[in-house]
């Protein structure tokens, strides 16, 4: 077996990857600890409800794009379903059948839907800036921006010139499009599409500077909802490489990609089997080089109850067409390309349901990291996704917070009967073995050092190790109080933990000692 090269950065369970054998080990995700709402609808703009469309840290500010709708006034009349044809009231958004917008309603993308901004220098405390950019009601002292089409995520573009400091993928007229620009409020959209599909919403473009190329996360629609990708070299590349396969428009026009595209994403075996479940999107992050995380939304499609009466009352989910929930999961994935769930338990649970997030929860992209803290965003709607009415219910979503432990997503754990684990051969130029860990209050962990062979390196054996024990987030092991490795470093070596009720998130090879904490 060839050794692993390692850098001096933290090593994270994402895989078994660093698993060569193991007994009583498992690959556990830890959930974020739910923090309060930080922004909630306030303003006329925002009447129906608001979600964050990203977080980002600028120069030292932080900065939230979020969409608003406000309350619909509603129009006289029936309003036909340009989709299925039922007509529908006037002061309805989407068709009750299919969930389709309305889009005859003249007007509605203007006076409803909002593209706005937030700032904060504590990522607790948020303020609506007046950007003076956009009229509402005969007054710009408002937080809206203006874009043309649909917007996906906005992202910082690291090689970006200044006035294509932020980019993201935009949906106009049925296909696909990069936007740029320099503050994040001012945006223009490229000539050229780059996709002659549409994606819906919640689409991504983000620079990896390990590939070395920009990556688009996009929404596919093979007969359900699943996670597409494209790679490409530049902002002005179009189109991007696709596989051309010949299909027909559906009854509205719209062509959505299906298979023209790498699928990343997509429920699979160890999904509940229930009808209608599918992958509605990835938010995906490129959290350190080399480790991607995403926070999917599995959506759970409820079945229609029918458009009668009796329907309504004996189906408490039922809304609109195109109802269900979300469950938020944790992906991992080193490349982008391979994502893995390797653990399906609730990244952010639902709340109780009819509380202000019992109904639905996506985790947004981007983070912010505040000492030894991961700060994260998330919607939250008292309501189900196909319950979309802002012609009669106001206040229905809110943004809130997440609070995770600095590099502590994912873990090898072990418990209370023990486990341990071997790594493959490994080749480091570190002097001290760093450890991300979690022993709890009651339990310790060791560590021996192995030749290539699995022999026990004189002086770095378990019984020479001093066992770390409490919950640092950065201790260095010691063996008979001494942590340099020096005399290991360059040649393979195995690294095998013993381990009790713990958690080990990561292990590094650094070049400097940092001591216990």
């Amino acid at each position: 077996m060839k050794p692993i090269e390692l850098n001096n950065d933290p090593q994270f369970f994402l895989d078994d990857r660093f698993i060569a054998e193991s007994e009583g080990i498992v690959l556990e995700v830890n959930p974020a600890t739910k923090a309060g709402r930080v922004l909630t609808p306030e303003r006329p703009w925002e009447a129906f409800r608001i979600t964050s469309d990203v977080v980002l840290e600028d120069n030292g500010l932080y900065k939230m794009w979020y969409s608003a709708i406000a309350h619909y006034q509603g129009k006289q009349g029936m309003v036909p379903c340009p989709r299925c044809r039922l007509e529908n009231s006037g002061n309805k958004v989407v068709c009750v059948k299919c969930g389709w917008p309305l889009l005859e309603i003249d007007g509605m993308s203007k006076n409803l839907f909002h593209k706005c901004f937030a700032v904060s220098t504590d990522g607790i405390h948020w303020e609506r800036p007046d950007l003076g950019l956009v009229e509402y009601e005969g007054n710009t002292r408002n937080n809206i921006f203006e874009c043309t089409g649909a917007m996906g995520v906005p992202a910082i573009n690291p090689l970006g010139p200044p006035e294509e400091k932020f980019m993201a993928i935009s949906e106009y007229q049925g296909q696909l499009y990069i936007s740029v620009s320099p503050d994040g409020l001012r945006w223009t959209m490229k000539p050229k599409p780059v996709l002659p599909f549409s994606a819906d919403t919640n689409n991504q473009v983000i620079y990896d500077p390990v590939l070395g190329k920009y990556v688009a996360f996009l929404r596919g629609f093979p007969g359900r909802r699943t996670t597409a990708r494209c790679e490409f070299d530049s902002l002005d590349e179009a189109p991007w490489p696709y596989q051309h396969i010949p299909r027909q428009p559906d009854n509205t026009g719209t062509t959505y990609i299906a298979d023209e595209l790498e699928k990343v994403m997509d429920v699979d075996e160890n999904d509940p089997k229930l009808p209608g479940l599918d992958i509605n999107h990835l938010s995906a992050n490129i959290y350190r080089p080399g480790v991607y995380l995403g926070f999917p939304g599995i959506f759970r499609k409820y079945p229609p109850a029918g458009l009668d009466r009796i329907g309504r009352e004996n189906h408490r989910y039922f809304a609109q067409g195109n109802d269900g929930t979300f469950e938020t999961q944790l992906a991992v994935s080193r490349n982008g390309r391979q994502w893995t769930r390797p653990d399906r338990r609730p990244y952010v649970a639902n709340g109780p349901f009819g509380s202000p997030d019992g109904g639905l929860i996506m985790v947004v992209p981007g983070w912010i990291e505040r000492d030894h803290e991961i700060y994260q965003y998330y919607n939250g709607l008292r309501t189900t996704h196909g319950i979309f009415d802002p012609g009669v219910d106001r206040q229905v979503g809110s943004i809130f917070r997440l609070i995770q432990s600095k590099d502590r997503f994912i873990s090898a754990s072990a418990g209370s009967k023990g486990g341990r684990f071997v790594t493959p051969p490994l080749v480091h130029q570190g002097k001290t073995l760093d450890l991300n860990i979690d022993c709890g209050g009651l339990w310790e962990t060791s560590a021996q050092i192995l030749d290539e062979g699995g022999n026990p390196i004189k002086g770095f054996t378990q019984a020479d190790c001093d066992r770390v024990d409490l919950n640092p987030l950065c201790h260095s092991m010691t063996w008979r109080g001494q942590s340099n490795l020096g005399q290991t470093a360059g040649k393979p070596i195995r690294l095998e933990f013993f381990m009790h009720a713990s958690k080990l998130f990561t292990f590094q090879l650094a070049r400097e000692h940092k001591g216990a904490g």
